[in-house]
């Protein structure tokens, strides 16, 4: 008979996301994991399959929360709530903003090194998600007649996840949630000049 968790698997993951998304995969070793999460080195194992289990697992409530608390204000909202987004990367307190930018973006670069495929995928399925939001609202802001309808809505949506990409790093490499402050305010006033008056 399986022993029963001493521990919140949840809390846990949650423990695990803000690791990462500190220190980056490769510079945890398990013992360092085993220190901020409270997770031994057998259920670290067991339960996720290793470190790289335990950080896809991690990847994917971070994805999951961008997703429902983030993105789909974007793709349900009005073209103005773009605007809303990317102005909450770089707003202290906003689940968007960090100094240590985004775990995602972090994830990308550091894979560089790494070559995971499953992180490349977990990677690749974020940022497929979010031009899938700025896409649906663009689209739909065309159709409700709110910005000019001769723009490119898939070029805009990949550019506006660029854009997004480099906000996150501004934001790491300078240690402050609102680093990204001037792309966003270029970002926001090329957004505005698209609307029909």
């Amino acid at each position: 008979m399986a022993r029963p968790k001493s521990y919140n698997v949840e809390e846990v993951v949650e423990r695990v996301v803000y690791a990462f998304w500190q220190h980056g995969y490769q510079a945890l070793g398990l013992r360092e994991l085993e220190h901020l999460t409270g997770l031994n080195q057998f259920a670290i194992r067991s339960e996720f399959g290793g470190k790289e289990g335990l950080y896809l697992t991690a990847l994917e409530l971070y994805t999951e929360r961008a997703i429902s608390h983030a993105m789909q204000p974007v793709r349900d909202g009005g073209f103005r709530q773009i605007s809303v987004f990317l102005t909450s990367l770089v707003t202290d307190g906003s689940m968007t903003s960090s100094k240590y930018g985004c775990l995602i973006v972090n994830t990308g670069i550091e894979n560089a090194r790494v070559g995971s495929k499953r992180l490349e995928e977990a990677v690749r399925r974020y940022w497929h998600e979010l031009e899938s939001s700025f896409l649906v609202c663009l689209q739909n802001a065309i159709a409700a007649e709110e910005i000019d309808p001769d723009i490119d809505p898939e070029q805009i949506a990949k550019g506006l996840v660029s854009a997004v990409m480099g906000v996150h790093a501004q934001n790491r490499l300078d240690q402050k949630t609102d680093a990204g402050m001037q792309l966003v305010d270029i970002l926001c006033s090329q957004l505005k000049s698209m609307e029909l008056s």
